[in-house]
């Protein structure tokens, strides 16, 4: 008889960013934040459980910032691109990105 545990199931969501997108952060005194983005049908959460907040973890959250800050700032760079194919001016302000610390 096998005692090793089962491999967790792999799920993949694709997430088309569309007007009805979004992104929101749940913070709360007594447990961890919960982070979730949204788009159509489809919502992916972050949460953590309390024995799960570790160093581990904590490198994963930052990981995470990083890697959104540079998606924010490669979508900025083409979003510029597309801007200035047309020759028009465009009226769209991208807010700057932070980078975790």
């Amino acid at each position: 008889m096998n005692s090793k545990r089962p491999s967790p199931t792999r799920l993949s969501a694709h997430l088309a960013v569309c007007a009805g997108a979004s992104v929101s952060l749940y913070t709360y005194d007594e447990r961890s934040p919960i982070l979730s983005l949204s788009t159509g049908d489809v919502t992916v959460t972050i949460a953590l459980s309390p024995h799960d907040l570790d160093p581990t973890a904590l490198r994963f959250a930052r990981d995470l910032a990083d890697a959104v800050a540079r998606f924010a700032e490669n979508c900025q760079h083409f979003t510029a691109h597309s801007d200035t194919d047309g020759d028009e001016t465009s009226s769209l302000t991208i807010p700057p990105v932070s980078r975790a610390a």
